[in-house]
């Protein structure tokens, strides 16, 4: 499994800086947005995550910031 990170808005990668109506931006923002299913706290922009589990039609992929899943697993 690898970490992906979300590039910050107005990178290169990144979403428009301004709001905009385009699909790629709307979902980094709303992954950027998205709770940590360890910590709660939103996955933001700049840090290591990953997508936990499989999605379901319809809904958004779960989502753990790479440090909490990581020690989380470690304390197993």
């Amino acid at each position: 499994m690898a970490a992906g990170v979300l590039p910050e808005p107005g990178t290169e990668y990144g979403p428009c800086v301004e709001p905009c109506q385009h699909i790629d931006c709307a979902g980094t923002r709303a992954d950027a947005a998205s709770p940590c299913q360890e910590c709660g706290q939103p996955i933001g922009y700049g840090r290591r995550f990953y997508a936990v589990g499989d999605a379901k039609p319809g809904q958004r992929r779960t989502l753990s910031h790479a440090t909490c899943l990581e020690a989380t697993i470690d304390r197993r």
